[in-house]
């Protein structure tokens, strides 16, 4: 083979070699997400919200718990023994009197008498010692019990009243882990997007100013000597500034990521990558008022709270239980497997069954019923304190983040005319210093400015989509369903 034919050879590997990385590159970049589909995988992947599911199957299975109450309790037992030896019964001696006009004698021996024997009269009948078997060493028993409670005082109803309120609260706090991962999903997606196009923003102030770098240069040294060499150093020193700040928004825009990421429950590893859509603008007309009496009605947390005052009302009439009787139905069915079919295990005996009612009326317990209503009642005014610290709270949050709310759209008008004004006078001073017009101060002055103006359009963008995010977290519903849930239909 040729030289020429070997470098032909080799140049179209490389070809094919550059093709395959660029195509491996591009299957492993990450699809771009919108918004929602983050949301969507955060609440299946979160590890914190597969979590808060196991708080309502745990509420759930206490309230199953509080349920069996109702319910007869039955009961098996069995067991099987072997006794060192038989059980007895020791019958002792004694001596029965005779009743007037029974005649009873027993045979005396008497030599003397004819026959060799006399019969004499008893008054008493001697019974000797008896040693009686109860049952043999080797014994089964079996037994079925049932209770069923008819009257407890109010206790049991009292118990599930609770329960069912601890599955409510259980559901709020679920609730609230639900919304805290839309909260914090949406928050670093826009926060991505936020980086990403703050590093757009550096970039794009960086090449203007390495293209007015130069023509710095190029006044400096072909010019008519109005652009000296301090000119041209200080703007050599804003570029380098410029590519360092770069540097860092771009390592900025790779941490919003992996929060991002690690918000929606994925692996490091694989960085999420936000849809190619600019911050969007979404103005809110709700009114405070509104937001407010939103919150008291879909806020978990106020709703959380109000489970616990109905559980503390409970738990008092649990505590006032102790003064009442407790009346109740019991059953039992009991067998017995043993050898022997005398003494205690006769027939009758193996096989035997019994019901009743029952009462428990307690009388003196030293107070301590008394004790346990005190201590339920000051649970539930200490909750009834905080639910009114929880109400001024709750109004206070979402008046501070309604202020910030409407101080981001205020924002946004002058900002964006700002930014577009910044944009005009940077374009005004590049063509004016190309002329040599203007000094060169001003036109780093005019690219900076308009690098300033626009990041901080993109910063009021973002502030008011942080601002509806966190309304609609604290309120626990979102602003549109509220404002469509207060409109005159």
């Amino acid at each position: 083979m040729s030289t020429v034919q070997m470098r032909s050879v080799c140049l179209l590997g490389l070809i094919l070699s550059c093709l395959l990385a660029g195509a491996v590159s591009a299957s492993a970049a990450p699809h771009p997400l919108t918004l929602q589909q983050c949301i969507d995988i955060a609440l299946q992947k979160n590890l914190f919200r597969t979590a808060s599911r196991y708080s309502i199957e745990i509420a759930e299975a206490q309230h199953r718990q509080a349920l069996s109450g109702y319910w007869p309790q039955i009961g098996a037992k069995a067991n099987y023994a072997i006794m060192d030896q038989e059980p007895n019964f020791i019958f002792p001696s004694q001596s029965i009197s005779m009743p007037s006009g029974t005649s009873l004698v027993m045979q005396v021996t008497n030599p003397a008498a004819p026959g060799g024997s006399v019969q004499v009269p008893l008054a008493t009948l001697p019974v000797p010692e008896q040693n009686v078997k109860l049952m043999d060493r080797h014994n089964f028993t079996a037994s079925l019990n049932a209770t069923l409670p008819l009257y407890t005082g109010g206790q049991v109803g009292a118990i599930v009243r609770q329960s069912e309120q601890g599955m409510k609260a259980a559901k709020e706090e679920a609730r609230r882990t639900d919304l805290q991962v839309v909260y914090d999903t949406t928050r670093y997606y826009y926060g991505a997007v936020l980086a990403r196009e703050l590093v757009q923003i550096g970039r794009d102030a960086l090449t203007r100013m390495q293209v007015t770098l130069d023509l710095t240069e190029n006044l400096y040294t072909k010019g008519s000597g109005k652009v000296k060499k301090t000119d041209f150093l200080r703007n050599k020193t804003v570029v380098e500034w410029l590519r360092s700040a770069v540097a860092s928004l771009e390592g900025n825009e790779q941490l919003a990521k992996a929060a991002l990421t690690n918000s929606m429950g994925l692996e490091w590893q694989n960085p999420v990558e936000p849809a190619a859509e600019p911050l969007p603008f979404i103005p809110s007309k709700a009114e405070l008022r509104d937001l407010v009496s939103g919150a008291y009605r879909f806020n978990p947390d106020w709703a959380r709270l109000d489970a616990g005052l109905a559980a503390a009302e409970a738990k008092i009439d649990e505590a006032k239980s102790g003064h009442l009787p407790k009346v109740g139905l019991f059953g039992s069915l009991t067998g017995i497997v043993n050898s022997y079919d005398k003494g205690i295990v006769t027939p009758d005996n193996k096989n035997s069954w019994m019901v009743g009612i029952g009462m428990e009326l307690p009388l003196f317990n030293g107070l301590r019923t008394t004790g346990e209503v005190r201590e339920a009642k000051a649970r539930l005014e200490k909750l009834k304190q905080q639910q009114f610290l929880l109400k001024e709270g709750i109004a206070l949050q979402v008046k501070h983040i309604f202020i910030q709310l409407i101080t981001a759209q205020q924002q946004k008008v002058s900002s964006e005319a700002a930014a577009a004004s910044s944009e005009e006078n940077r374009s005004l001073n590049e063509r004016a210093y190309q002329e040599e017009m203007v000094e060169t101060k001003d036109v780093i002055e005019a690219q900076l400015m308009e690098s300033l103006m626009k990041a901080q359009y993109q910063k009021t963008l973002y502030d008011n989509l942080d601002a509806r995010a966190n309304m609609d977290f604290v309120v626990g519903r979102q602003i549109a369903e509220i404002i469509s849930t207060t409109l005159p239909r």
